[in-house]
């Protein structure tokens, strides 16, 4: 017989006594609630959903009032000692569980389908857990991981340092023109590609993308949350962003207009992470859980997986390589394959919570932490290969560029590190509340505030900070970088884009 209080698809071992169905819908129970009245159990649904209709009890007709039900905690005690099958029978499993026990049953499951983990690089093989870990042992495509993995790798540095070829050229036109503009009158622009450089003409309103290091002003202003803006990710285009309402937009960076709005958090989604590779965004937040949705746009809304492995809130997500990696106010660092959603391991050492995350090259990870710490770590066997304890209040971010370590702190203040040996470069002041969210980019690094600004520090000049940008009216929660742009998130509601 089929019916759960939870779950519509879970099967019953045996047939459940008539005694624990409701009378309205004749499935099992959930969440009985019983009358003084007469004594009679319902779902709780049921119940409400027929007082709505008439004021009397479906059964026998007794005059009946909301006032009246009370939660039947024995009913729902023994419904829950009730066996089932896994949900993963249909897939081998044989185990028969407590309908309790049935959630944590499935962390451990090795029936549950998936596909294997080279999926990405054209392996088709599909089965479950236990059997993809056999195949393991024979894919082909398990055999050249390495060098596949390698060859991204290189594909990936090649395009940044394209990227940021070009806008040193740029820069570097911009300082020509402007100090001898008959040397190169009819140039205005250039591009790096793999044949060399290409110069253009600007046409009538063009103008030279200096970002990040030149004038700075919000070119745009998205206004389409009804609460604060808690995170932000982009991808390709497309400006992600998370809620205080548990939403998750997703927003056409050129033009503003949103064309996603996901709902499945049922609290603030304080992270976000883009797996462009596999074709999936990652939402987490206060609920201590982390959606995974599709990221084709001919794709429903519907949420993919939720990883329910956490014990406590999420503030950090980040993708690197093939895997993803959370961060948690329960004081771990957990690792999952983005593919099969496997939780992979948990890196344990932060003595209070772990406020984000980054991932740096060579195989590091980093996190800041409520316990006034920052962790270096290996990002492959979870050692932790350097604790930074120079902060008198707790971490909140951290970022990395030109050979230097950036964390940010609750007393509102910027602490640098040399990342060859980790030793104190120097400690940035300005920002009159906490400092929330750090970026870095080409030499310039940000910083984000509930002081309602974000600052502009140059790198490679003394560290100075050399442009605050002002135009949020609140805390601003939430910063990424887009591409020549910076995106920020606020709780005045609004995203803005400064260029």
């Amino acid at each position: 017989m089929n019916g759960n209080p939870q779950d519509d698809n879970i099967e019953f071992v045996t047939t459940p006594s008539p005694s624990f169905l409701c009378p309205v819908c004749h499935d099992v129970c959930r969440e009985p609630q019983i009358t003084r009245v007469c004594n009679h159990s319902f779902c709780t649904a049921c119940i409400y959903q027929s007082l709505e209709a008439e004021p009397y009890c479906p059964l026998c007709r007794s005059r009946l009032k909301v006032e009246d039900l009370h939660p039947n905690l024995a009913l729902a005690g023994l419904i829950q000692e009730l066996l089932i099958y896994c949900a993963n029978k249909c897939y081998g499993c044989p185990a028969h569980v407590r309908l309790d026990s049935h959630k944590h049953h499935l962390l451990s499951c090795t029936y549950i389908p998936t596909s294997c983990q080279n999926s990405q690089w054209g392996c088709d093989f599909k089965g479950t857990i236990k059997t993809v870990k056999d195949h393991l042992e024979v894919c082909v495509y398990e055999k050249f991981k390495g060098y596949i993995q390698k060859n991204d790798a290189r594909v990936e540095q090649l395009e940044r340092t394209i990227e940021e070829q070009q806008r040193e050229f740029e820069k570097l036109l911009l300082l020509v023109k402007k100090s001898r503009p008959d040397i190169m009158p009819s140039i205005d622009s250039v591009t790096v590609n793999g044949n060399g450089i290409d110069y253009h003409s600007l046409g009538e309103g063009d103008e030279i993308d200096t970002f990040p290091l030149g004038e700075i002003t919000c070119r745009q202003t998205i206004s389409e949350h009804t609460c604060g803006v808690t995170s932000l990710a982009y991808n390709k285009g497309l400006i992600y962003a998370g809620a205080h309402d548990g939403s998750a937009k997703v927003f056409k960076a050129d033009s503003g207009q949103m064309i996603k709005n996901l709902h499945g958090h049922r609290m603030s989604v304080w992270a976000l992470a883009v797996s462009s590779e596999n074709e999936r965004f990652f939402s987490a937040g206060s609920d201590g859980t982390i959606k995974v949705w599709d990221l084709k746009e001919d794709t429903s809304d519907n949420c993919i997986s939720t990883l329910t492995q956490h014990n406590g809130k999420i503030y950090g997500l980040v993708v690197s390589g093939n895997r993803l990696y959370s961060a948690s106010s329960d004081k771990t660092i957990k690792v999952w394959d983005p593919v099969t959603l496997e939780n992979i391991s948990t890196f344990t050492g932060h003595t209070d919570g772990v406020n984000n995350l980054i991932a740096m090259d060579h195989g590091k990870l980093v996190t800041a932490g409520s316990d006034n710490t920052v962790k270096i770590w290996d990002a492959i066997t979870g050692t932790c290969i350097q604790t930074i304890s120079s902060h008198s209040s707790e971490v909140l971010d951290v970022t990395s560029g030109d050979n230097l370590l950036f964390a940010s702190t609750y007393d509102a203040v910027i602490h640098v590190y040399n990342l060859n040996d980790y030793s104190s470069v120097a400690t940035l002041s300005g920002h009159n509340w906490e400092v929330w969210q750090l970026e870095y980019t080409n030499g310039a690094m940000f910083s984000a505030s509930f002081d309602h600004t974000t600052k502009r520090w140059d790198v490679r000049n003394h560290l100075i900070c050399n442009a605050t940008l002002r135009g949020h009216k609140g805390f601003v929660h939430a910063m990424t970088l887009g591409y020549n742009n910076l995106i920020t998130g606020c709780a005045d509601k609004t995203i803005k884009i400064w260029k």
